[in-house]
């Protein structure tokens, strides 16, 4: 009998041990943006952040339980990037950001004017999208615009700015709306999520008269498990936590 119970408590130690050592890797994709457009051209402002979670499969039963209840859990790793679509009859542009690890270099308050688009970057500078990424703003642009103050700060949701129609790229469950580029070519943009419960999946799809759909731009906030080498291969370069 004392030499089961002595088996028995040597498995479960072993169980233990191995469970608090063998690593869980699980990525989650940001998904959504700001559309703008106007006369027969557009332009798609998407997110294409990555973020990182590892955590051994003993601690894995309290991570499912803290998301269940809306508790989240801090990740391990995180990539910044974004990507920048314009769209016209004639062609279509993609430059894609990358800011590594440093969250800080992202751009905040996009806003369009008539000479192009501005935003708030590191260090509060007004700088402009220059058509492969931002740069600091002139001091003459600036002058212009008045710095940082006519930058929009609130919701672009279904307006009108400086004669860009603006709206956000899957802010709820199920939302999806069309852009018209001339008469034979359209954007459709969607959230796939249709429930509040589910994380934002969105789509961006080029409509072409008489073509098969172009796929833009798809995103799916979901976690999803990855191997050690892809975790590694995605937050490559980024400063990681222990877990």
């Amino acid at each position: 009998m004392h030499k089961r119970a002595s088996i028995s408590i040597v498995v479960v130690l072993a169980f233990i041990v191995v469970s608090a050592n063998l690593q869980i890797y699980v990525v989650r994709d940001s998904a959504g943006g700001t559309v703008f457009w106007k006369e027969g051209e557009a332009f798609l402002f998407l997110g294409t952040s990555q973020t990182g979670y590892r955590f051994s499969y003993l601690k894995y039963p309290f991570v499912a339980a803290s998301e269940y209840f809306y508790v989240p859990t801090q990740p391990n790793a995180e990539r910044a990037s974004s990507v920048v679509i314009r769209v016209t009859p004639a062609t279509i542009e993609r430059d894609v950001l990358d800011y590594g690890d440093d969250t800080s270099e992202t751009v905040a308050f996009l806003t369009p004017f008539d000479d192009g688009f501005y935003a708030m970057c590191k260090g509060a500078v007004l700088c402009k999208w220059s058509g492969s990424g931002f740069s600091p703003a002139t001091q003459e642009e600036e002058r212009r615009h008045g710095g940082l103050d006519r930058l929009i700060r609130g919701g672009t949701k279904d307006k009108s700015v400086n004669g860009w129609q603006v709206r956000n790229a899957g802010s709820s469950p199920g939302y999806r709306f069309e852009v018209q580029l001339g008469d034979k070519l359209m954007l459709l943009i969607q959230n796939h999520a249709h429930d509040a419960r589910e994380y934002p999946w969105i789509s961006v799809d080029l409509l072409r008269q008489g073509q098969a759909p172009e796929k833009l731009y798809n995103r799916n906030e979901t976690p999803r498990r990855v191997t050690r080498a892809e975790y590694d291969l995605i937050f490559q370069g980024a400063t990681q936590a222990k877990p």
